[in-house]
């Protein structure tokens, strides 16, 4: 019985990853629109998004490479992120 739920339990997480880190099909203006709002998102997820951004660097225009190239892919992420990312913070 503990084989079958643990082969349910893989196959389920295996397919779950698959589908939840297929960004194909998304514009790399789309994606790069993605960086910084994935709070929920797992760290596959995450590094998914940042690998197929990686593989279309050639393709970008300038302005997408400044974009991409203007934060690390886990900025902003956990504590200490500071008052920069603080959509009510004093003028």
């Amino acid at each position: 019985m503990k084989k079958v739920i643990m082969i349910i339990l893989t196959l389920t997480l295996a397919i779950g990853v698959a589908y939840a880190a297929d960004f194909t099909t998304y514009t790399t203006d789309e994606l790069l629109g993605m960086r910084g709002t994935m709070y929920n998102a797992t760290i596959e997820q995450r590094n998914a998004l940042h690998t197929e951004l990686t593989k279309r660097v050639e393709q970008m225009t300038p302005e997408q490479k400044q974009a991409f190239a203007s934060r690390p892919a886990f900025a902003g992420r956990g504590m200490g992120r500071g008052m920069g990312n603080c959509p009510y913070r004093p003028n």
